[in-house]
C-alpha cells in the first residue's frame, strides 16, 4: 500500500479514537469584554446557588466557590479550545471566614481520563498539624513549563477537607506574564444608573435587538422599572426618576440646549433612516443626552433625559452614583406628540470604542450584564 495512503488511514484510526468533548449540561461565563469567547465550568456540588463555580472565575478573592459538605470534590474549567499555559494559580477559599482544605490536586484529561499532574499544598508540610498564618499558604502557583490543554480540574479529596466543604476563591491561568482576564475588570460594580433598577423583561430591551422605527440596531439596555424596597413591586419609572452615573468620570456630552422633534419632523426622519443607512446623526432618536468618559477606555452614555442636572456641563467631573439627570421620553415619538407616554432610561457602555454587546447572543449578553451590576453599594447613590 502507497505510504501517504497508509499515513492517511493511520491518522483517521487514531483521530476516530479522539473521546469527544461536551460542553452539554456545563454552566459558563463570558470572557473579557465584546466577546464570544465562552468559558465553561462544572462542579462536583454546590453549597448554594450564591457559591457556584463562577464564584472561583469572577477575579474576587472575597467569594468562593463552595461545595456540599462530605466526599471528594471538583471544579472543572473547559476552554473549549487549545489554551497556551504557562501557570495555573489556586487561592483557597472559606466559609463563614474558616480555611476549609489543606491541599488540593490540578488535574488534565488525556485520552477521555484525569490524570494527576501536581498537587498544590496549602498547608506547608514542615508545619503540619497547626492552621496559623505561618504555615498556610492561600495562594499557591504551579509552574506548568508551558502547555498546550483545553481542560483541567482542580480535585479535592475528602482527605484534603478540614471540615466537611471545600472552597476555592480563584482559579488564575497564565501565559507567560499574562493572567487570563476571565472578566472585563474595568466594567466591575458598576453603579446601576437606576438605583434599584429592573432588567428589561424582553429581548427587545437589550442590545442588538432591531429598532424598525428607524431601521437600525439597539445599542443599549432599556429600563422602564425599579423596584419597591418595601413591598420590591415595580414601578414606572417617570420624569421624577434620577439617572445616576454608572462611576466616576468627566463629562463630554451634555445637550443643555436641547430642541424637541415637531411630530412631523419625527415623522419624516423615521421615514428616512428606514430607507437610507445612518452614515452620520444631525438630530437624534436618543433625545436629550449626557455622555461620561471613565477615563479607562470605558464611556457610558444616557438617553431620552427629561432634564439634565443644573451642575452637569461638558467637563464636568462626576463621581459613581452621582445624579446626573432625570428619566423621561426625549427623542421619541410621544414627546413630539407632547405626550408622557414611553418614559425610560436608554443606557449604553461603550469599551474600547465598541459598544457592549457587540455580536453577542441575548443570553449571553444578559449573563454578562448582571455579572456587571451584580454588587450593588447602596451607600454609593447619591440623591
Amino acid at each position: 500500500m502507497n505510504a501517504a495512503i497508509t499515513s492517511v488511514i493511520i491518522c483517521s484510526i487514531i483521530t476516530n479514537f479522539v473521546p469527544a468533548r461536551s460542553t452539554k449540561g456545563k454552566d459558563y461565563i463570558i470572557c473579557g469584554n465584546n466577546t464570544q469567547q465562552k468559558i465553561y465550568y462544572a462542579t462536583s456540588s454546590n453549597f448554594s446557588k450564591n457559591h457556584r463555580g463562577e464564584k472561583a472565575l469572577d477575579d474576587d478573592g472575597d467569594t468562593s466557590w463552595i461545595s456540599q459538605k462530605g466526599g471528594d470534590q471538583w471544579i472543572e474549567i473547559d476552554f473549549g479550545v487549545k489554551r497556551i499555559m504557562t501557570d495555573i494559580e489556586v487561592t483557597a477559599g472559606t466559609k463563614d471566614n474558616y480555611k476549609t482544605i489543606t491541599y488540593c490536586v490540578l488535574q488534565f484529561m488525556y485520552d477521555g481520563k484525569w490524570f494527576d499532574y501536581s498537587r498544590v499544598d496549602f498547608l506547608q508540610k514542615e508545619k503540619k498539624g497547626f492552621l496559623g498564618k505561618s504555615n498556610y499558604k492561600n495562594t499557591v502557583k504551579v509552574n506548568l513549563a508551558g502547555i498546550d490543554a483545553s481542560t483541567f480540574r482542580i480535585y479535592i479529596p475528602q482527605d484534603a477537607v478540614i471540615d466537611g466543604y471545600a472552597a476555592i476563591a480563584e482559579i488564575a491561568v497564565y501565559a507567560g506574564s499574562a493572567r487570563l482576564q476571565y472578566f472585563d475588570k474595568r466594567l466591575y460594580n458598576l453603579c446601576f444608573p437606576i438605583k434599584n433598577g429592573l432588567f428589561p423583561e424582553h429581548d427587545s430591551g437589550y442590545p442588538n435587538a432591531p429598532r424598525g422605527y428607524r431601521g437600525g440596531t439597539h445599542y443599549g439596555l432599556d429600563i422602564f422599572f425599579y423596584f419597591n424596597e418595601d413591598n420590591f413591586l415595580p414601578i414606572p419609572v417617570d420624569e421624577t426618576t434620577p439617572v445616576l452615573a454608572c462611576a466616576d468620570g468627566v463629562v463630554v456630552r451634555a445637550d443643555t440646549s436641547y430642541v424637541p422633534f415637531t411630530e412631523e419632523q419625527w415623522k419624516q426622519l423615521s421615514l428616512y433612516y428606514q430607507k437610507n443607512p445612518a452614515t452620520f446623526i444631525k438630530r437624534s432618536f436618543g433625545g436629550r443626552q449626557v455622555w461620561i468618559d471613565h477615563k479607562n477606555g470605558v464611556l457610558s452614555a444616557y438617553n431620552h433625559l427629561s432634564k439634565i442636572d443644573a451642575k452637569i456641563t461638558v467637563g464636568t467631573i462626576v463621581k459613581k452614583g452621582q445624579r446626573i439627570g432625570w428619566v423621561g421620553n426625549s427623542g421619541l415619538l410621544g414627546e413630539a406628540q407632547g405626550k408622557t407616554y414611553g418614559q425610560h432610561l436608554h443606557f449604553e457602555l461603550w469599551v474600547d470604542g465598541i459598544y457592549l454587546g457587540y455580536n453577542m447572543s441575548p443570553v449571553d449578553i444578559k449573563r454578562y450584564l448582571r455579572w456587571i451590576f451584580a454588587i450593588r453599594d447602596m451607600e454609593e447613590y447619591n440623591d
